[in-house]
Formats: structure tokens, sequence, C-alpha cells
């Protein structure tokens, strides 16, 4: 039994769109932004991940976003090239399909076997030409294989998130006035970077951070004074934590 593309399915990548260009604050409501990128090849479940601060020749990928309830594990692991199907995908940088997961080759890096489908979908998230992450589509159980037009649906899904993920990135510098003044102090290549949003988000509040230090030693805060701003910001920060998991706590109530 073979899969095309419906009209249900171009509806719903029509309603991806729509929503990626209207929503300000998709940050906010990533398990729509995934359920919709799921709905678009009926995928049983979907997840985002996304480079983190790792270096330019080892770089690492972080669980973003996932349509699953997953162990805290999978949100805390961070696989290099060789070490999953995503990092192998973010290395070839082309999307891969897998018609029967446990039989092929790569079946010893899947995972959850026992609740999905055969089938297996991981495309690029790519800006440009630079792969900033992989969206990974599973099937459903009893479900036909994807086909290769799921898996050009599914680069086209890639795409569109690629775009929300790289106007985030800049509203986040765009809101920054310490963004402002060091981009001001940067060469051109290097703002072109920070704002075309291939940079990952810790390696940008690096840059801020070295900035900001800076700015303090220039005008004559001395090194204990400059660490108590910094113990400041940290103690700002577990507020914060703290703030989100008492709300978390009351919403599961």
């Amino acid at each position: 039994m073979t899969r095309r593309v419906s009209q249900d399915a171009l509806g719903r990548l029509h309603d991806l769109a729509v929503f990626v260009r209207a929503n300000e604050d998709l940050r906010a409501d990533l398990k729509e932004l995934v359920a919709l990128a799921a709905s678009v090849t009926d995928a049983a479940a979907c997840s985002i991940m996304l480079l983190s601060d790792g270096e330019r020749d080892a770089p690492r990928l972080k669980l973003w976003c996932s349509t699953e309830e997953l162990p805290t594990s999978a949100w805390n692991d961070a696989p290099g090239q060789g070490d999953s199907i995503a990092g192998r995908v973010l290395a070839r940088g082309a999307s891969l399909l897998i018609t029967d997961i446990r039989s092929s080759e790569l079946a010893p890096l899947a995972r959850r076997l026992d609740t999905l489908g055969d089938s297996f979908i991981c495309t690029p998230i790519a800006i440009g030409k630079q792969a900033i992450g992989v969206m990974n589509l599973s099937s459903r159980l009893g479900s036909p294989a994807f086909d290769a037009s799921d898996q050009k649906l599914a680069d086209i899904v890639a795409t569109l998130i690629a775009k929300f993920i790289q106007v985030e990135r800049l509203q986040t510098l765009i809101r920054s006035r310490v963004a402002h003044m060091t981009l001001a102090r940067e060469e051109k290549a290097v703002v072109a970077r920070l704002t075309d949003g291939t940079v990952p988000p810790a390696r940008v509040a690096k840059l801020l951070a070295k900035s900001f230090f800076r700015d303090l030693a220039a005008a004559g805060f001395e090194a204990g004074q400059i660490i108590d701003a910094a113990s400041e910001i940290i103690e700002l920060v577990s507020n914060d934590i703290r703030r989100y998991k008492r709300h978390a706590e009351r919403r599961t109530r």
C-alpha cells in the first residue's frame, strides 16, 4: 500500500505556513508547531533538534521540541554526528527516508520502536547552506510506510521551520540593547553571521557576555564588582526558574 500527497496534506501544510507566518512568539506554542509539522505527513511523532554550543568541528544536537512526553535523559542528551540518526543526517546535509527502521542497519540507533511505526524520516533544518538542526518524523503503527512524497513534504516543513527559527533568533537580538551595542562594534562579517540565524543562541549569549564584561571593565569597575554583577544575573535566572517550576506544578494539579 503506497501513500500519495493528498489535498488534506497540502491543506495541513498551508495551515503550518500560516501558523509560522502569523505567530509572533512560536516559542510559546512549540507543541502546536510540532503537532502541525507531524500532521502534514500524518506522522505519529515529530521532534526537532537544533545545534547547541558544541565546537564547530564537533557540533552537538539538543532536543528543542517534541510531540511526545519524553524522559529527562532525552532532553539532556547531546549526540554528535556519528552518535545518532539525526547526527548522521546533519553531517550529510540531506534528508533520509527509512521505510523499515527495524530491518535497517541504523536500527541500533533508533528509539521507541515499541510504540511507533516502522517508517522514519529525518531531514535537515537549514538556513541557506548551513544546517542548524534536524526534524524527525515517525510513522504510525499499522500505517503505510513513508514514501518519497512524504519525504518531499518533510523537506518543505523543515524549510518553513528554518525560516521561523531565523526570524526568532533575529528578534532575540533586536530586543537586546546589549546586542545592539555589540553588533555596532563588530566587523561586518561577524554581524552577518550573528544576524542570519545560523549561530546557536548559546554562542551569541557568550559573545554578549564578553561584550558586557569589556564594557564594565572599560568603565572602571573592579573585578569584584564585575563578579557581583554576574552573581546578580545568576540570582535573577534562578528566581525565574523557580517561578517557572511553581507555575508548572500548579498547572499539573
